[in-house]
């Protein structure tokens, strides 16, 4: 043991060594999470396809249970692709926290996908409340966004929804 380990109280070669099978792990999930999300993207065309021939050629009282589900399991899937993407970021997070057009981009696609309380909106970002509100307020005054509130709540809604 040399005398930085002594003082350090680790090898720092070893620690090293660790952090680089840890990058490798990570750029391993980073691979995963993107296979992950092109398989669900593929899964819910088919099932907004079907969902649409269903509409299109059946009776709508026979089979309303089965679209439903149907239609359940699209949206599912559509929370699926967002959380996924959502961990995307969060592996990305040294880009994202430079960035602070992708930071609106991010928020208002979030928005647009139905994420529309502050809360919900938190739970899906790699950055702090204080960011947060900067941003849902520029986007507002830029007028890409509309509050909302009743009481006590806060929704947020893409302008284009508004109507």
């Amino acid at each position: 043991m040399g005398l930085r380990s002594w003082i350090l109280g680790f090898d720092p070669k070893e620690v090293e060594g660790k952090f680089k099978e840890m990058e490798k792990k990570i750029t391993y999930l980073e691979n995963s999470l993107k296979l992950i999300k092109l398989e669900l993207k593929e899964v819910t065309q088919t099932h907004r396809q079907i969902l649409m021939n269903l509409n299109e050629k059946a009776d709508k009282d026979d089979l309303k249970d089965v679209r439903l589900r149907l239609n359940s399991l699209t949206q599912t899937l559509d929370n699926l692709i967002m959380k996924i993407e959502g961990l995307e970021i969060s592996l990305q997070r040294d880009q994202i926290l430079t960035d602070d057009e992708a930071k609106k981009e991010l928020i208002l696609r979030l928005i647009r996908e139905g994420y529309n309380t502050p809360k919900e909106l938190k739970s899906m970002v790699p950055f702090g409340n204080k960011k947060l509100y900067e941003i849902l307020t520029e986007l507002e005054k830029k007028g890409l966004i509309k509050k909302l509130k009743k009481k006590r709540k806060v929704v947020y809604i893409a302008e284009e929804e508004a109507y």
